[in-house]
């Protein structure tokens, strides 16, 4: 009987501990990478509706220029295999534009990647900023950007857009358990030609296209 008393306890604590660590609230400044490979198509295949999403929701309060509940927002998700990591973007955005001149005042996602985790107050080799806007157009910088590293698929649906993109790892160590800086950042430009909003995941200041001291944390899983 003790041993049976016991050992309801034992699966009693488990569950209780299973079911707090499904309900817990995720960690500011912290996102996690599913391991998997998904098809670059803008579609949200199966295989990231088990990955968690990050809101990039919070207002660069100084350059925002229109009422903040107007201003695009977005939901990350994140995959990575042996060569890429993978970043699925689903962006509210009432007005699509892309008459800026700028790449970065246009309608767009960007996604700050420190692949090290140095925290750089510059950007280094292993440090890029990755740009596709909601016509799939590919724009970056950094020291280790190269284009070449980026694929991206978009889509506009009766909401905003989808952006896919797959980055390739050139510096990082691709496997269980490897830690990188990241911010996600979401531009908008609602109908001035310019950037009326900036919306960001974590260090809500615009200077992550220069410093990645004050990135996010990104564990692969």
């Amino acid at each position: 009987m003790i041993r049976f008393l016991s050992a309801c306890l034992i699966i009693s604590l488990a569950t209780t501990a299973w079911s707090q660590n499904l309900t817990a609230k995720p960690q500011k400044g912290v996102a996690f990478a599913k391991k998997g490979t998904p098809n670059i198509d803008a579609k949200i295949d199966g295989i990231w509706k088990t990955c968690p999403k990050f809101l990039v929701n919070q207002p660069i309060a100084e350059l925002l220029e229109i009422d903040s509940k107007e201003m695009a927002t977005a939901t990350v998700r994140l995959l990575w295999d042996d060569r890429y990591l993978y970043a699925l973007w689903v962006v509210k955005d009432s007005k699509l534009s892309a008459d800026a001149g700028d790449d970065w005042a246009q309608d767009s996602v960007e996604l700050f990647l420190d692949q090290l985790q140095d925290k750089s107050t510059s950007y280094d080799t292993d440090d890029a900023q990755y740009r596709v806007n909601y016509e799939g157009i590919i724009s970056g910088q950094g020291t280790g950007y190269d284009e070449a590293d980026i694929k991206a698929a978009t889509a506009k649906n009766k909401k905003g857009y989808v952006v896919e993109m797959a980055i390739r790892a050139h510096a990082a160590d691709m496997k269980a358990g490897t830690i990188m800086g990241i911010e996600f950042q979401v531009n908008d430009e609602h109908d001035r030609a310019q950037r009326d909003a900036i919306a960001k995941w974590f260090h809500l200041k615009d200077d992550s296209w220069q410093d990645t001291s004050t990135f996010g944390t990104l564990k692969l899983k």
